[in-house]
């Protein structure tokens, strides 16, 4: 090698070096003008994920907790303890299990607390079987009368059955009109319009 080729050598040796340099100064200035908003955010980043962490694990001990508690009642063992941790660590899982205790208890308070509760599909079918049970003609009627609810064929099924226990055989089969062909209601609404009913 020559000298040319040495001097050749150190000179790019020295212009790299002087480029690694040149970007330690960029980095070092970036982060003295930045450093707040850095320490802040790896900050912010490291709080997010310990909440993040707690919050599942929280999460995971209630539902442990609120199962055993569910557990215990449906063997019969939990009583008014396991009701209550039911109730405040997992409120759809205690909504579910008093709507199936109030159906089989025949239970209509249950029925309507779960009835007034924000659970859409469980408050609806409470409200047919508070109907149901209370055997009022004019509440399965009025729920058999909307669409949107989920046993609108057995509500009018039903309205129509208290009717004619009534004599009110006229306004029964105007109910049984209003069950469509297609629902799986209609061959009963068929032998409830033909035969009648009998007490």
């Amino acid at each position: 090698m020559g000298t040319k080729e040495n001097i050749e050598y150190i000179r790019q040796e020295l212009t790299s070096e002087e480029k690694f340099l040149e970007s330690l100064i960029k980095v070092e200035k970036f982060y003295k003008k930045y450093r707040k908003k850095l320490i802040g955010g790896a900050l912010l980043l490291l709080i997010g994920t310990v909440g993040y962490i707690g919050y599942e694990l929280k999460r995971d001990h209630d539902l442990r907790v609120s199962n055993q508690a569910y557990q215990q009642l449906l063997r019969g063992e939990g009583g008014p303890e396991a009701l209550a941790i039911l109730k405040e660590k997992n409120p759809p899982l205690y909504r579910l299990y008093l709507y199936q205790t109030s159906i089989e208890k025949g239970d209509l308070q249950g029925l309507k607390e779960v009835r007034d509760s924000d659970d859409r599909v469980l408050s609806d079918l409470a409200q047919y079987h508070i109907g149901l049970l209370e055997r009022d003609d004019k509440e399965l009627k009025s729920y058999g009368n909307r669409s949107d609810t989920l046993l609108r064929e057995m509500a009018l099924l039903d309205t129509a059955y208290l009717l004619y226990l009534k004599g009110s055989i006229g306004e029964g089969h105007s109910q049984l009109e209003k069950i469509g062909k297609e629902s799986p209601a209609h061959p009963f609404s068929l032998l409830l319009r033909h035969y009648g009913v009998k007490q």
